[in-house]
């Protein structure tokens, strides 16, 4: 596992010090791929070009002409001639977004699905994310903090099953989704806390507002964490049975195509409000990597930075 990991921390190191490209994104999606594509003439298209550019609308038509297959697009500029040589991703807007299925630390109902990641949470927790069709999605992760020992380091394993998805009848084209979830963590080797949770996420045109709620049902009632040579061994009581709430929204800035605000409100303990912690940020990204940036807000009170890169390469 510890060699698992290592690699892990390697390729994500290499994926933010180098754009993701690919022969197929060098040549574009090629033109039998965009005479094939199946569109909706009423559905919002995200078109990411090899050069870097964004175009969104509504596809009016696919044809072709003698410098190749090209598609017409509706935007807000007047309508764009793109050929197949220069699109590296295509899809309806919705799809673009692939990190939809999670905040900062929050999962959202909605499944990972084909957007399979990896990912590197506070520089240290090299994390992937896995999609099984459109209801299973398993992450796990594992820190690799110097200083602390092999057997001390924190542990996460989450499966989250999505069990409904429908329209939510309050905003156009919005959907509600629901999910049941376990998710399991070490803190260090020998402490082990296990959560079942339900969430459940609403969408807008450009919001989601998810709220979670779990309970605490495995492990011990009291822990004792050690820290290695960066900090002194503690304790803290946490009792099985506890309940514990969090809320997420996300909301696309107008007018921009892939940075949004992003801010979650965890609660472990709802008999101590006082164990809350606030997270704050903005995500920007593309089809392929994704960046959170902002601060956390502890118990104590403690602010710390919060960052997080996701790599979605396929």
């Amino acid at each position: 596992m510890k060699h698992i990991v290592l690699v892990m921390m390697l390729v994500l190191s290499y994926a933010c010090a180098v754009p993701y490209t690919s022969p197929a994104q060098d040549l574009g999606i090629g033109n039998e791929v965009l005479d094939a594509l199946e569109y909706e003439t009423d559905t919002e298209y995200y078109v990411r070009l090899i050069n870097g550019d964004v175009v969104t609308g509504q596809i009016v038509e696919i044809t072709s002409d003698s410098s190749g297959s090209f598609l017409r697009i509706a935007t807000s500029f007047g309508r764009a001639r793109l050929y197949a040589r220069e699109i590296a991703w295509i899809g309806p807007r919705e799809s673009s977004y692939r990190a939809r299925h999670r905040g900062i630390l929050l999962p959202t109902a909605q499944p990972i699905g084909n957007d399979h990641y990896l990912a590197l949470v506070e520089g240290v927790m090299p994390t992937i994310g896995v999609g099984i069709g459109s209801v299973l999605s398993i992450t796990a992760g594992r820190t690799v903090v110097p200083g602390i020992g092999w057997s001390n380091q924190f542990s996460t394993v989450n499966v989250k099953g999505t069990v409904y998805e429908g329209s939510n009848g309050l905003v156009e084209q919005g959907k509600q989704v629901y999910a049941l979830g376990v998710n399991g963590a070490w803190v260090n080797d020998v402490n082990f806390i296990g959560h079942l949770y339900g969430v459940a996420t609403f969408t807008g045109k450009r919001t989601s507002v998810s709220t979670l709620v779990h309970a605490k049902i495995a492990g011990k009632d009291d822990y004792t964490v050690s820290g290695g040579t960066l900090f002194s061994q503690f304790r803290f009581p946490y009792t099985n049975g506890t309940i514990g709430v969090a809320l997420m929204m996300d909301v696309r800035f107008p007018e921009l195509h892939d940075l949004h605000f992003v801010g979650e409100l965890w609660n472990a303990d709802l008999r101590r409000p006082s164990n809350s912690a606030l997270f704050v940020g903005v995500r920007q990204g593309n089809t392929a990597l994704t960046f959170d940036f902002g601060i956390a807000v502890l118990p104590g009170p403690n602010v710390a930075p919060a960052f997080v890169v996701q790599w979605t390469p396929f």
